[in-house]
C-alpha cells in the first residue's frame, strides 16, 4: 500500500514537473499515475476523501477515447528528395477542449516507434538529436496545430509518421501518415563496343538510370534494331538499364540514337542523345586517263573508296616496282615526267582504315603516239552529206517505182479498151 501511494506520487510529481519533457517521460508518467493508482486502490489504504479522485482519475486513463474527436491529416503525402515536406496534423476542439500535447513517431520495421517531436502549448517543442535541425513546429501559437515542418527530406524518412494528440478532457486521438519520398533518376548512357560492319549482333549503347519508383526507359531512333530491359529493385529505389542492339550497316554511320527517361518527378522527358559511329570500308575504284602515250606528261591514277575511319591508300605494281618517275600523293598516283613503255604495268591502289582491307586494279597500256583528234566540224559536214545522199537516193528509188507502177497500169487499161 505505501509502495502504491509512492508511486501514485511519484508519477502525479513527474507529470506536473513537466521538466523531462521527452517522449519516454511523458510515457513513464502516464504509465507511474495509473500503476500507483491502480495499487493504492486495490491496497485500499487511501483515504475516503482521495478515493472518488483517484478513481476518476484512474477512469479517464484508462478511456482516454471514449469522447469523440477529429485530428484533420493526410493519409498519403509524396516528396522529392531533398525538398521540404509539411507533416500536418490537426485536431478539431470542441468548445471546452484543450490540447495538451501532440507526440509525433515514426513506426520502424521491428515495430517500435522512434519519436520525432514532443510539441507542448506549455512547455514547448521538444525535438530529439537526431532530428534537431531537421523538424520544426508549423504554428507554435496554435495548440490544436500540431503540424510539422520536415527539412531536406532525405530517402530514409520515408515511411509511416504517427500523430498522438492529447486533449483535456475528451482524451488522445491518432492518426498515421505514410512519406512516400521521390528519388530523380540521373539517367547515363554509355556507348557499347565499336560497330563494325559486317561483325553481326552489337551491343550499341545502353542507358541506365535509378529512382524512386523505378523510372520508364525507351529509345527513339530511325535505326533498326532491337532492346532489353532489366530491373534492379533496391531498399528505397529501383534501377533500370536499357541496351539497344543493332546489325551495323554503313547507312547507320552518324544517325542518333536517343534514350528518352520518364519519371513522375520530371515534367517534361529526358533524353540523352548518342550518336552511332559505325566502321566499314567501302569497295575501292581507280579512275585512270583515257590514252596513255610515249612523252604524255601530268598523268595520273586516282584511287577513290569511302570509308570510316577515312582510309588510307598504298600503290604497287605487280611484276614490278613503281617507276622513278611517279609519287604517291594521298589517294592518287602522280607521274611527274613523260611517259615512257617503262610505265607501262599493272597497277593495285590497296585502301585500309584498320578495319579491314581493299584493292582495285588497273592496266596502263603505253602506245607509241598520240592518237590523232578527229576535226568535229569535218566529222559533222561528211555524216550530213551521207546522211543527205542515203535519203535522195531512197527519194530516187521511190520515184522510180512509182513511175513503173504508173505504167503498167496505164498499159491495163490501154489493152481491155
Amino acid at each position: 500500500a505505501v509502495r502504491g501511494k509512492s508511486e501514485t506520487d511519484r508519477g502525479i510529481t513527474t507529470l506536473l514537473r513537466g521538466n523531462q519533457f521527452c517522449l519516454d517521460c511523458g510515457v513513464a508518467a502516464l504509465l507511474g499515475v495509473h500503476t500507483g493508482l491502480q495499487k493504492a486502490a486495490e491496497a485500499d489504504t487511501m483515504p475516503g476523501g482521495h478515493r472518488g479522485l483517484c478513481g476518476a482519475v484512474l477512469l479517464l486513463l484508462t478511456c482516454t477515447e471514449c469522447l469523440a474527436g477529429i485530428v484533420r491529416t493526410e493519409k498519403s503525402i509524396t516528396v522529392v528528395l531533398g525538398l521540404d515536406v509539411s507533416l500536418m496534423c490537426y485536431y478539431e476542439a470542441q468548445e471546452e477542449e484543450t490540447v495538451t500535447q501532440v507526440i509525433w513517431s515514426k513506426k520502424v520495421p521491428n515495430g517500435q516507434s522512434v519519436p520525432i517531436a514532443i510539441l507542448s502549448p506549455e512547455f514547448g517543442a521538444h525535438i530529439p538529436p537526431n532530428y534537431g535541425d531537421r523538424v520544426r513546429e508549423k504554428s507554435p501559437l496554435k495548440q490544436e496545430d500540431g503540424t510539422i515542418i520536415l527539412k531536406n527530406v532525405v530517402q530514409a524518412d520515408e515511411g509511416i509518421y504517427h500523430c498522438r494528440v492529447y486533449t483535456f478532457p475528451a482524451g488522445n486521438f491518432e492518426a498515421d501518415v505514410a512519406l512516400k519520398v521521390l528519388v530523380p533518376p540521373l539517367p547515363t548512357l554509355n556507348p557499347g563496343p565499336p560497330l563494325v560492319e559486317g561483325v553481326g549482333r552489337t551491343l550499341a549503347a545502353s542507358c541506365t538510370a535509378e529512382g524512386n519508383p523505378a523510372p520508364s526507359l525507351t529509345w527513339e531512333t530511325k535505326v533498326s534494331g532491337e532492346n532489353t530491359t532489366r530491373t534492379y529493385s533496391h531498399t528505397r529505389s529501383a534501377s533500370v538499364t536499357s541496351e539497344f542492339y543493332v546489325v551495323p550497316t554503313r547507312s547507320m554511320h552518324k544517325k542518333p540514337l536517343t534514350c528518352v527517361v520518364s519519371h513522375p518527378v520530371f515534367q517534361q522527358e529526358k533524353r540523352i542523345t548518342h550518336t552511332l559511329e559505325v566502321e566499314y570500308l567501302a569497295d575501292v575504284t581507280i579512275q585512270s586517263h583515257e590514252h596513255w602515250f610515249i612523252g604524255k606528261t601530268d598523268a595520273a591514277l586516282k584511287c577513290s573508296c569511302e570509308g570510316h575511319p577515312t582510309p588510307q591508300y598504298t600503290w604497287f605494281r605487280i611484276n614490278g616496282s613503281i617507276p622513278n618517275n611517279a609519287k604517291t600523293e594521298g589517294n592518287q598516283l602522280k607521274f611527274t615526267g613523260p611517259l615512257s613503255t617503262d610505265d607501262a604495268g599493272d597497277y593495285v591502289c590497296e585502301a585500309t582504315n584498320g578495319v579491314t582491307r581493299k584493292q582495285a586494279r588497273v592496266t596502263v597500256p603505253i602506245t607509241a603516239s598520240e592518237p590523232r583528234n578527229m576535226n568535229l566540224v569535218s566529222v559533222s559536214l561528211v555524216s550530213v552529206a551521207v546522211v543527205t545522199a542515203l535519203l535522195v537516193l531512197i527519194l530516187v528509188i521511190i520515184v522510180i517505182l512509182v513511175n513503173r507502177h504508173h505504167k503498167r497500169k496505164t498499159k491495163r487499161l490501154s489493152e481491155k479498151m
